[in-house]
């Protein structure tokens, strides 16, 4: 499962692209107008820690409020 979030001016490159697979999160800031990816991480989010860790890394990259708001959709994902 993968989705693109297009936060704008609130975050490193104005999009931040999640893909969900399993226990694997990545997580990758993309350029707004390129698409490239300004940085990137990945998570095993089976253990708490692994999700702790990628709420963290999207406070880094955004404010906590898009931060909750990807985390909210992934955990929603995890679950069904």
């Amino acid at each position: 499962m993968t989705k693109t979030f297009n936060i704008g001016e609130y975050a490193i490159g104005g999009r931040i692209k999640v893909t969900l697979s399993k226990s694997v999160l990545q997580i990758h800031a993309l350029d707004w107008a390129t698409r490239s990816v300004v940085r990137q991480q990945t998570f095993q989010v089976d253990r708490d820690q692994g999700m702790t860790d990628a709420t963290w890394f999207l406070e880094d990259l955004s404010t906590s409020y898009y931060a909750d708001q990807i985390i909210t959709f992934v955990k929603s994902k995890m679950n069904s």
